[in-house]
């Protein structure tokens, strides 16, 4: 409960940035790749805009003296420093959460009608969110690596999502995001709990939707591991699955 609890006021004091999302057409025709460190002040900037953006993103975790992906940023940047985007669509690398901020609203950006709200956070927030969590979501630990990248369902913002995401980093999994940021009145509220009349139905096409019709309901976090075949909902179980199947002994 209390791991819930501060999950849900380092999304207060971020002013639950991260929840909403405008409604993408269409992702880019290759993934964007995002070298990231789950519990990073900087990092979270960036996330809540690529949900807010509605962009899925192939996180490639850097925890602090884990394996993770530095190796291979290293090869990318030689400061080895995240967050670091890089775009396949358009070859561009981009280091640093500002300057990775700009690329997208630039490049993924819709209409000025959007409702993602394009000014600047402020990093000491983001600060004080990551020790809210007691800097989880940092600092490595011994894990196995997949074939496979993990499969998860999530928006930046959600309490429950959050703790999957700081175990990821912590154990260098690399997963395929599949952001799900609220598009309508319809999607607030939890499970199913939510202001509609009648069946809950996700806007066609989203990610929401797809979830939907793959496994009948829309919960975050969801986690998909193509390697084991499992499906998973709720936080406390994923994380039970990710170090029972890829914790290494210490």
């Amino acid at each position: 409960m209390v791991n819930i609890i501060t999950s849900v006021l380092a999304s207060t004091v971020r002013a639950w940035r991260g929840t909403s999302a405008i409604v993408r057409d269409k992702q880019p025709d290759r993934w964007l790749i995002l070298y990231d460190m789950e519990g990073c002040p900087y990092c979270r900037v960036v996330r809540e805009v690529l949900t807010e953006l509605d962009l899925n993103v192939l996180i490639k975790p850097c925890p602090k003296k884990g394996a993770g992906y530095w190796d291979e940023l290293s090869q990318l940047n030689s400061k080895k420093q995240v967050p670091y985007l890089h775009d396949e669509n358009t070859g561009k690398s981009i280091p640093g959460s500002e300057q990775i901020v700009e690329y997208l609203y630039a490049n993924y950006g819709m209409d000025s009608d959007s409702p993602v709200t394009q000014r600047k956070p402020l990093v000491a927030l983001s600060k004080l969110a990551t020790l809210l969590r007691s800097m989880k979501g940092m600092r490595g630990i011994k894990a196995h690596r997949p074939e496979q990248p993990l499969i998860l369902y999530s928006f930046e913002s959600s309490p429950f999502s959050r703790p999957v995401r700081e175990r990821l980093t912590e154990l260098g999994l690399s997963y395929r995001l599949y952001n799900a940021g609220k598009q309508q009145l319809a999607d607030q509220g939890l499970g199913s709990f939510r202001p509609v009349i009648g069946r809950y139905r996700p806007l066609p096409g989203t990610n929401r939707a797809i979830l939907m019709e793959m496994m009948g309901k829309v919960q975050f976090p969801f986690l998909e591991d193509p390697n084991t075949g499992k499906k998973i909902f709720e936080s406390k179980i994923i994380i039970e699955y990710l170090n029972r199947t890829y914790q290494l002994p210490r």
